[in-house]
Order: C-alpha cells, then structure tokens, then sequence
C-alpha cells in the first residue's frame, strides 16, 4: 500500500495509517525509543568502551596511579558499564522468551549483567573521586583500602558482584540463539573472550590474552547486536501487512 499516493480513498488512507501504529505498538519493544541506540550500536559500544578504559591505563601500565590517563580511562570505563545496564535491561525486552524457563533464565541473567554492572558504577565512582582527592598512588590505595573496609564491599565492589557481569553476557549470547535461533557466533566468542580475560588476569593486567579477550567479546557482543536488531527488523516485515509478498 502506497500511503502517498493522491489517488488512494481516504477511507483507505486512514486505515493504512492505523495499520502503521497497530504494527509498532506490536513490535515495540523491540524499537528503541526515538533518539535512542539502536541494538547493534549499543552491543558495539559497550565493550568497545572497555576495551578502551584498558588502552588508556597502558601509558601507566595499568597502576593506580592519579591523573591524565588514569581519570580518563575510569571516565570512559564507567560509560561503558552504564551502557552495559542499558543494554541489559535493551535484552530483557527483546530476548522473546517464549516458555516460562526461556522468561526465567532471561530474567536471570539479566539481574546478573545489570547488578554486576552497578557495582562496576560504583567501584569507578569511588576511583574516580579517590583519584581527584590524592596527590599520588599511595594516597590512592589508601582511599581503596578504607573503601574495602566496609563490610561486603570488596567482594561486591571489588571482586565477584563486579565480575559476574562476563557470566550473564555469555547468557545473554546462549539465549539468543537458543530463543532467537540465532547463530552460536556471538556465543563462543563472547565466551572465548571471557576466559581469555580470566586467564590473562591471572598472569597481570598486561598480559596479551587479556586485550585478546576483549577483543573477542568486543566481536562476539557486536554480532550479537546485529544479530537483534536484524532479527526485530525481520520480525516487523513478516508481520506488517504492508509489506510486499506478506
């Protein structure tokens, strides 16, 4: 149905216009908002940020250390993980579980990306304001080591709660191709980067499997992007009646 069309019934231009808003009322959840980062885009920025944090501590070979490149790389990982909140709450809307174990291993892994990723909110606050408030690296680790003090906030801040984030991404890429039936690209890198990272923290902060390991997920989470945002594109084609062939 052409809408232009001068020589189209009003009566039927009417309805096409209905049509139009019943068909995004439809698919609006998996839409995002006007203004707003499409899937593929957020699935790329969010782990690209991360791996750009990682680049800028390197001319400080990753120390705690108060300045330039140490504000600038917790600057840009914290709009990373707060991208990373968005994009979790971004899946629970487009995931399209089906059955009630689909809607809860969704839910699940969504509570895990998104807590996880506010503790990572909170662990980059807190280093951020340690790092403006201390002349040098000694006075910053003390900031640290009086924030750990606090009951349970090394291991939430600090450790696990800070870290399960990887976990829930693997979910995230799991689930989409089991509900989506999309590919298990995204899901073996995603996972291929997580133990890459996990395995080169082990050996330091600097050695080469860790860049490899966000590299690998920076791939997987932006195939997986697509992958969603293609597949909400395909969803509204087969099921507006406006489309040709439909």
């Amino acid at each position: 149905m052409n809408l232009t069309n001068p020589t189209v019934p009003a009566r039927t231009r009417i309805r096409g216009r209905h049509d139009t808003s019943a068909t995004y009322l439809a698919h609006g959840a998996d839409t995002p908002a006007p203004g707003g980062l499409s899937d593929r885009v957020l699935f790329a920025a969010a782990p690209a940020l991360f791996l750009g944090g990682w680049l800028l501590m390197r001319p400080i070979d990753g120390q705690s250390e108060p300045g330039a490149w140490w504000t600038a790389a917790h600057v840009v990982w914290l709009a990373g993980f707060v991208l990373f909140t968005v994009l979790s709450l971004r899946f629970r809307r487009i995931a399209g579980a089906r059955t009630t174990g689909q809607r809860i291993a969704v839910t699940a892994s969504v509570s895990i990306v998104l807590l996880s990723s506010l503790a990572n909110v909170v662990q980059l606050s807190i280093d951020l304001v340690g790092g403006f408030t201390s002349a040098d690296s000694a006075e910053l680790k003390d900031v640290f080591a009086h924030v750990k003090e606090i009951p349970g906030a090394e291991a939430i801040i600090y450790g696990i709660g800070a870290q399960v984030v990887f976990i829930g991404l693997i979910a995230f890429a799991v689930l989409a191709a089991v509900i989506r039936s999309g590919t298990r690209g995204p899901a073996a890198l995603v996972t291929a980067g997580t133990v890459a990272m996990a395995v080169g923290m082990g050996f330091g902060r600097d050695h080469w499997t860790v860049p490899l390991g966000m590299v690998c997920l920076l791939a997987g989470l932006t195939l997986l992007g697509r992958e969603l945002d293609g597949g909400a594109g395909a969803l509204t084609s087969r099921t507006d009646p406006r489309t040709p062939g439909a």
